[in-house]
């Protein structure tokens, strides 16, 4: 029986960026002993401010993995202490760290709260080194959020300052987090990059928990390429953090150890590591980490055909943590799966839907674009800094190869489900009818839009040779009956003024039909009618660029009529004096631009309107992009459209 195999990087796995973001101390990582030293030497008189606050922060910090709820208690009595003492160095720092402890708990809004209270007080100081962390830790928090645009711009800052700070150890860190960014999104090669210039710094600190982060993260890339280089360098970190006792990092590499037996097909081995690794965490007790190794250890139970247990394991999962993109769709295919193989196929149906909803909401090129942009924009600032120097020392540090690390890396790679082969009938027919119901929403969209031209070419076609027969008829015969009868001076009048009446209402009429469906459309293209459509308008101009290949016909009409409304728009809403069309025509592309120079609106309080929806739905349809940017000064709206994806839209 073939199976399916979920491949990916665990999103447990960001608490290594984190540790190392915030510099924790091995000796003091939530051990009860530490914590009971600590208040006692806070109770300790007299005591200099400085050192109260650093322990504080230190009773923070220590209680991350045991009770943070606790730490955060702390967290708020060393904030207050600051406050009163004017102490911005360990306000910013405390505000981070308590931060971090509402992180660890999933309390993302107050996470953010206090990581945004820790920038005011940072930026006052001399030393880069608070602002940058401030930044590192926001940047983490979006990054659990699956913000990753927001995410990369806060590492790039951080990773800006400790540049300017001369700061290796930070660099470290940021150079890492933004490997771990490009990991979850796949983007292998730009992972390892940062990842190698991470691992050059983190030689030089000698940092054994970077070591054993890194490793994991190399794991997750040669999971790709060679398999047992990844099971070898899992194992390695599985070592490396059951030696320093860190129970978290060592549940993590027992979990990515057991995906790595997984996609090998020994599941014996599979759940051995992951249930050790669900063991560990239930004894350091993070929701988002329990969470994880339960759809792990789920993903085994199925590949070992135990459904039941499998589902069960899903819905704990699902209980602990459902924010998590990867997590909720990980959980939502195994009940699919599950739900199938025991028989609930309406319960598997309401589960697919749900899952092709979250997956077409999350799935948008817009998380790669905003990241390389922030990249060019990041590299762009470091030449005008001129640190030549730092980057030359950067790649030195690459070749000399001797360690691995980078005091904070974690390596979380995303994939959405890849599947070898069709499970059985079932599962085929179920995947047969999800593709066969999107290709019939496009099929009613064309049909709308089909429908529409139509009835607009009938119509045009009835006014122009019916109801514009029969008006002209009129006209001709008008002239006879006035010659044959004898009228008074007034009523000649009303007759002239009736005939005048009459040749103005065919000519509306015409100038009706015609922008219904303009017969120089159908004959010439989309430059003479467009030409004659802003000729007949004084405050209208029109541009025309490129080649004048005839479109598909429905292409040309969408585009025409979307214009046609877009002009009306900005001469009845707008009170536009001045608008310019123009339309750009290659072999591989076409695009068009309606600006005007009226009032605008304010796009963050005014909805769109039915005309701006339909043009919208219109564009969608061809698979097309639409932009509005309005201001006090007018407005103007731009439509971007790719022949490749309407070669068949004939």
């Amino acid at each position: 029986m073939e199976r399916f195999i979920i491949r990916g990087i665990p999103q447990l796995m960001l608490f290594f960026f984190i540790v190392i973001t915030i510099v924790k101390p091995l000796h003091l990582m939530g051990q009860s002993s530490v914590v009971d030293s600590l208040v006692t030497a806070l109770e300790k008189q007299p005591l200099a401010i400085d050192k109260k606050l650093e322990i504080y922060d230190a009773l923070v910090y220590s209680l991350w993995e045991e009770d943070a709820e606790k730490g955060i208690d702390f967290g708020k009595k060393g904030i207050a202490l600051a406050k009163k003492h004017q102490n911005n160095k360990w306000l910013s720092i405390l505000y981070s760290h308590t931060a971090m402890s509402f992180f660890y708990l999933a309390q993302y809004d107050s996470a953010h709260f206090y990581q945004d209270l820790a920038f005011e007080p940072a930026s006052t100081l001399s030393s880069f080194k608070e602002l940058a962390s401030a930044h590192m830790n926001k940047g983490s928090i979006f990054k659990m959020e699956d913000n990753h645009p927001e995410a990369i711009k806060e590492y790039l800052k951080s990773l800006h300052l400790f540049e300017k700070e001369g700061n290796d150890q930070g660099r470290g860190m940021a150079l890492g987090n933004i490997a771990h960014v490009y990991l979850q999104l796949r983007n292998f090669k730009q992972a390892e990059k940062y990842l190698k210039e991470s691992e050059a710094l983190a030689i030089k600190l000698n940092n054994k928990e970077g070591i054993g982060s890194v490793a994991i993260a190399l794991t997750n890339i040669y999971q790709e390429t060679d398999m047992p280089k990844a099971i070898e360098y899992a194992t390695r970190a599985v070592e490396i953090f059951h030696q320093l006792g860190n129970k978290y990092s060592e549940a993590v590499a027992l979990s990515v150890l057991g995906r790595c037996y997984q996609e090998t097909g020994n599941y014996q081995k599979a759940a051995v590591y992951t249930e050790r690794g669900l063991a560990l965490a239930k004894e350091v007790g993070y929701s988002n980490l329990l969470a994880q190794l339960y759809v792990n250890l789920s993903n085994v139970r199925y590949y070992q055909g135990n459904y039941r247990e499998s589902e069960q394991l899903a819905i704990e999962a699902r209980n602990l943590d459902s924010a998590n993109m990867e997590i909720k769709h990980n959980v939502l295919l195994n009940h699919i799966r599950n739900n199938m193989y025991l028989g609930n196929l309406k319960t598997a149906e309401d589960y697919m839907e749900t899952y092709t909803a979250s997956i077409q909401q999350f799935a948008t090129e817009e998380y790669q674009e905003s990241i390389s942009d922030l990249e060019v924009k990041y590299e762009t600032e470091k030449k005008q800094l001129q640190i030549a120097a730092l980057e030359k020392q950067r790649y030195l540090y690459i070749w000399l190869g001797t360690a691995i690390g980078g005091a904070l890396l974690i390596a979380l790679a995303f994939a959405f489900a890849r599947y070898r082969l069709a499970v059985n009938r079932r599962k085929l027919a179920e995947q047969e009818s999800r593709r066969l119901e999107q290709e019939k929403q496009l099929v009613a969209v064309q049909a709308t839009l089909d429908g529409e031209a139509a009835e607009r070419t009938r119509l045009a076609k009835d006014l122009h040779d019916g109801l514009g027969g029969m008006l002209s008829a009129i006209k001709l015969n008008l002239p006879q009956v006035h010659g044959d009868a004898l009228l008074e001076a007034m009523d000649v009048t009303r007759f002239q003024t009736a005939l005048g009446m009459l040749d103005d209402s065919i000519q509306e009429l015409r100038r009706v039909a015609h922008h219904m469906m303009p017969e120089s459309l159908l004959r010439h293209g989309l430059k003479v009618s467009l030409a004659d459509f802003c000729a007949a308008i004084p405050t209208a101009n029109f541009h025309y660029f490129g080649n004048e290949a005839r479109l598909p016909s429905k292409m040309e009409i969408m585009v025409y009529r979307c214009i046609h409304e877009l002009v009306n728009n900005a001469l009845k809403h707008a009170n536009a004096t001045l608008i310019n069309v123009q339309l750009v025509q290659d072999s591989n592309r076409i695009s068009f631009t309606v600006q005007d120079n009226g009032s605008g609106f304010d796009q963050k309080t005014v909805a769109e309107g039915m005309g701006l929806r339909n043009i919208r739905q219109r564009v969608e349809a061809f698979q097309g992009e639409m932009d509005i940017l309005s201001s006090s000064q007018g407005t103007e709206i731009h439509v971007d459209l790719e022949m490749t994806k309407n070669k068949n839209y004939d």
